[in-house]
């Protein structure tokens, strides 16, 4: 089971589980710790989904679990993905997919069709699940993303009818995927960036000049590769004004360019 585009299938009418205003809370929740929760709601309009799990597989390495919600049956989620993350992962048939930028592939996973016996004990049979169906895309970096959705023993497998309404949705969810994955990206790098601000603050402190709040602000944000328009996004400062701190802050510190800054506090 594969879609490259959104030709219309039996369970076709099932799709409107993700129309709007149901579909308001996941894009509201983009970037956000409930995006899973919220699509899981959604979908469970039309399409019985027990968990969810969102992934994001980088060469053969051990995939990072971004977010996962459970609507039933979620008791269990830790203790598979640890036993999954601690080695099983490499089983995983998601592992070996390969996605051109734009194309969406949807697969099938039965517990009874996996090979693997400690693979599908672990992650499957000893906790009641019984299949996974992904929705697998590329991201920009070329990182493929998957959106797991599974489904219990005692829920019964995927109906004919949910099969088709989740390949007709794939576009999609696909589409939320991703940006989902690059908004909580931009916000991991933005905090990196905001920790990276704080230790160069704390040396400039160190230094003992008399830098005002301001200078310090726009030097930190120098040691830490900032260009000087940049500074002036990011503080919502103009750009001479942030010439004029910068200029101040090397002369109390006692350098006169970018370089020599560098070297003294780094």
């Amino acid at each position: 089971m594969s879609s490259s585009s959104s030709t219309e299938a039996p369970g076709a009418a099932l799709a409107p589980c993700l129309e709007s205003p149901a579909l308001a809370p996941v894009v509201a929740a983009l970037g956000g710790t409930t995006f899973a929760a919220e699509l899981l709601a959604a979908l469970n309009r039309g399409v019985a989904v027990d968990h969810a799990c969102l992934m994001r597989f980088a060469g053969n390495t051990r995939p990072p679990v971004l977010e996962s919600a459970s609507w039933r049956g979620g008791e269990h989620v830790a203790e598979v993905q640890q036993a999954y993350l601690a080695g099983l992962y490499r089983h995983d048939p998601n592992l070996a997919l390969a996605l051109e930028r734009g194309r969406v592939a949807v697969r099938l996973q039965r517990r009874a069709a996996i090979g693997e016996g400690a693979y599908r004990e672990a992650c499957y049979g000893r906790f009641g699940l019984l299949e996974r169906l992904t929705v697998a895309a590329s991201s920009e970096g070329g990182q493929l993303v998957a959106l797991n959705l599974y489904r219990l023993e005692a829920g019964g497998p995927f109906a004919a009818a949910e099969l088709a309404a989740i390949e007709a949705l794939a576009p999609l969810l696909a589409a939320l995927a991703l940006k989902h994955v690059a908004m909580v990206g931009m916000r991991l790098r933005s905090r990196e960036r905001g920790d990276r601000i704080e230790a160069a603050a704390a040396r400039l402190a160190a230094l003992g000049a008399a830098l005002t709040r301001r200078e310090r602000d726009v030097l930190a944000r120098v040691l830490v590769g900032m260009t000087s328009e940049g500074i002036a996004l990011d503080l919502a400062i103009g750009l001479t004004s942030v010439l004029t701190y910068r200029r101040r802050g090397y002369a109390r510190v006692g350098v006169t360019s970018q370089a020599e800054l560098f070297a003294l506090c780094l």
